[in-house]
């Protein structure tokens, strides 16, 4: 059965999810947003329409949507990535998937950078997750800035966050306030002085993959935090004196959906279901 929803349903979903995460935030000069599969019809039987939230679109979470009954998937990483010139089924498992959910009506849509950079999106959240009080945050500014749209503050708007403590703590804490926070059982640490002796008040951080982003940081902090870095970047950091956290790329979003886009969405009247196939690819075993 076709849970296609009608164009107008459609299109009011996209107006309330781009007032959160405003599609100009994202980073056209590479990323694939917006809504990549369109499978909205005239006029629809579907009285309210359900998304299903993930970071990534799997097989796995392709049939969850159908089990679901979902009409519109809102996929943080983008489905079709970075172009498909042909739909190969026999060939890519994605392409099965895309198959899968047209037939079932299912729209698409990926915001990805554009939760980046907006002021209540992904790395405002990974910034609130350093400590478990929120008071001890002296300010949050983003690194790399984006035009804001009317209403939002310039220092608030862009690609990471540098986070300012009000005063030194262990990056012990740090550690543990993270792990809770993203709700997984280990991090991986590079620190040239010692687990015991570092103490944090600066941090650089950049949700999934942050080398790009930290390339335009002109501040000098004392801890870098992102999904993944290259080996010789760590190195380097490591050797300058400073501590690195690394928590694999979708370990540093995952936690977002429950946390806090789920809450917003709901707020603005669409009902969501967050994923339950969705994780990381990696585990540690």
């Amino acid at each position: 059965m076709s849970r296609a929803i009608s164009r107008s349903q459609l299109n009011v979903l996209i107006k309330e999810i781009t007032k959160l995460y405003p599609s100009s935030y994202a980073d056209s000069g590479w990323d694939n947003t917006g809504l990549l599969i369109d499978c909205s019809v005239a006029q629809s039987s579907v009285q309210r329409p359900k998304v299903l939230l993930t970071i990534d679109l799997t097989a796995a979470v392709a049939q969850e949507a159908v089990n679901h009954g979902c009409n519109l998937i809102l996929a943080y990483h983008p489905f079709i990535f970075p172009s498909w010139k042909k739909i190969s089924p026999w060939s890519n498992p994605q392409h099965q998937s895309a198959i899968k959910l047209i037939q079932h009506g299912i729209s698409v849509y990926c915001p990805h950078t554009a939760v980046d950079a907006a002021k209540s999106g992904v790395n405002a959240w990974l910034a609130s997750s350093l400590v478990h009080d929120m008071s001890l945050i002296e300010s949050s500014v983003s690194i790399e800035k984006v035009t804001p749209v009317q209403g939002e503050q310039d220092f608030e708007v862009g690609y990471g966050r540098v986070v300012q403590l009000k005063n030194q703590i262990p990056l012990k804490t740090v550690i543990e306030s993270l792990k809770g926070s993203l709700g997984i059982q280990t991090v991986q640490c590079a620190v040239k002085e010692g687990l015991d002796a570092f103490q944090v008040q600066s941090v650089a951080l950049c949700a999934g993959s942050g080398s790009g982003v930290f390339k335009n940081l002109k501040e000098d902090v004392d801890l870098y935090l992102t999904g993944e870095m290259s080996h010789h970047e760590i190195l380097r950091l490591r050797e300058m004196g400073k501590a690195v956290i690394v928590c694999n790329h979708s370990n540093t979003e995952r936690g977002f959906l429950k946390s806090v886009m789920l809450e917003q969405l709901e707020k603005a009247g669409i009902g969501c279901v967050v994923s339950a196939e969705d994780c990381d690819p990696l585990i540690y075993v």
